[in-house]
């Protein structure tokens, strides 16, 4: 029951607040400049190069989430605790 809720927790900050502190101009500016990059890096590629970094991106992608939602959790732990204090 705890972990759905701090599922719901994470999906909700994910969907309606991160993207809020992220409307930024230096993140802007830092993901056009990094899809900038990832495009000219990509024509570079063969077609066998590409599917295999598109596939290590993709598990990338998967351990950065796991990694994310860890991260919230711990946040969600500490608040949890100091709110007992």
């Amino acid at each position: 029951m705890m972990q759905n809720l701090i599922d719901c927790l994470y999906f909700y900050s994910e969907d309606h607040c991160v993207l809020q502190r992220l409307e930024t101009p230096e993140y802007r500016r830092a993901v056009c400049g990094l899809e900038r990059d990832w495009q000219g890096f990509r024509t570079l590629l063969t077609e066998d190069q590409r599917q295999q970094l598109d596939s290590l991106l993709s598990r990338q992608f998967t351990v950065k989430h796991l990694e994310s939602q860890a991260v919230f959790r711990s946040g969600l732990s500490i608040g949890l605790e100091l709110a007992r204090l």
